[in-house]
């Protein structure tokens, strides 16, 4: 069959449409159906359908769906990938209406799929992310991955696309947002069957977003049993002599520890904590209530102040 033949389904069914008695109505159907059918059946491949899905589950070459489940609703920050030195910019969204369809489409499935998804879509957001990338990392370049933290997010999504020879190639990256670990990439090479460049880019990241969530979510749905990941940044600022600073770092790594489902240690100088908490969702509503864990506790070793709090990040200074 080719695609005269789809055409001309397509014209019988239109015309038995209007037809106006029932009797005549019924072989025009039967025949436009089959039509479908048959054209379906030879270009079910190259139509990113439901019944493309459907199909491919009583083939061999089926994607394997994570099923696993989230104690609490994970978040996912979704933006285009940015070369090294580039400031994040909307104008990449804006000017380009297939970048735009590529984060769409990678917004629906995650919806889908339970996520919390935050789509960068106003420059006051990719500022905000910006600007307290700046205010964090400073002169030390190792801690301006947090920056992603700032709009909450428990995974970075980036995408990227491109023209190899007659192939679309979108490339996909998943980043642990508190570590900026990589959990999982995938690269999709896809052929033009024909459809519009829009479609293209649908069809391609459709099954770009399908592997890749389905390498990560077991692994994110255990991480999110241990409790709800915030990102702690302590600075001393203080002047405290050696045994004080000793102290109080005694205090965080045993006592406040204890506070928390779970406490990481990324690092701890003398000067610099830099920790990962997992909280019980069902003790902490948030941030702040986090930050009061470690005001409280280090009450009467020094004082406490909050340099910078958003959903995910708590950076503070300890006097």
């Amino acid at each position: 069959m080719n695609k005269l033949t789809v055409f001309a389904a397509s014209a019988i069914l239109l015309a038995a449409c209007a037809s106006n008695p029932p009797v005549d109505n019924e072989p025009a159907r039967a025949r436009a159906h089959a039509a479908y059918d048959a054209a379906d059946e030879e270009f079910g491949e190259k139509t990113p359908a439901p019944k493309k899905v459907k199909k491919a589950e009583e083939g061999p070459a089926v994607i394997a769906v994570s099923n696993a489940t989230f104690k609490s609703q994970p978040t996912v920050l979704v933006a285009p990938a940015m070369g090294k030195g580039e400031t994040p910019n909307i104008e990449v969204i804006r000017k380009n209406p297939l970048a735009k369809t590529a984060m769409e489409v990678i917004n629906a499935y995650l919806t889908s799929r339970d996520y919390s998804v935050i789509g960068l879509e106003s420059q006051a957001q990719l500022d905000e992310v910006v600007q307290l990338q700046s205010d964090i990392a400073g002169n030390d370049e190792d801690l301006a991955y947090v920056a992603g933290l700032s709009v909450g997010a428990d995974i970075n999504i980036t995408f990227a696309g491109s023209i190899q020879l007659e192939d679309l190639v979108i490339d996909l990256n998943a980043t642990e947002a508190s570590t900026a670990n990589l959990l999982a990439s995938e690269s999709v090479r896809s052929k033009n069957d024909g459809e519009s460049q829009r479609a293209w880019v649908q069809r391609a990241v459709q099954e770009a977003i399908v592997k890749l969530e389905n390498k990560v979510r077991d692994r994110l749905a255990k991480d999110l049993e241990k409790g709800v990941q915030y990102k702690v940044v302590a600075h001393l600022t203080g002047e405290f002599t050696d045994e004080q600073a000793e102290n109080i770092s005694n205090m965080v790594s045993t006592q406040i520890r204890k506070k928390f489902n779970k406490m990481q240690v990324i690092s701890m100088s003398r000067n610099t904590f830099d920790l990962l908490v997992y909280a019980d969702p069902d003790v902490y509503d948030d941030a702040q209530m986090v930050y009061d864990v470690f005001v409280e506790g280090l009450n009467g070793l020094a004082k406490v102040r909050k340099q910078n709090i958003t959903k995910k990040l708590i950076i503070l200074e300890i006097q």
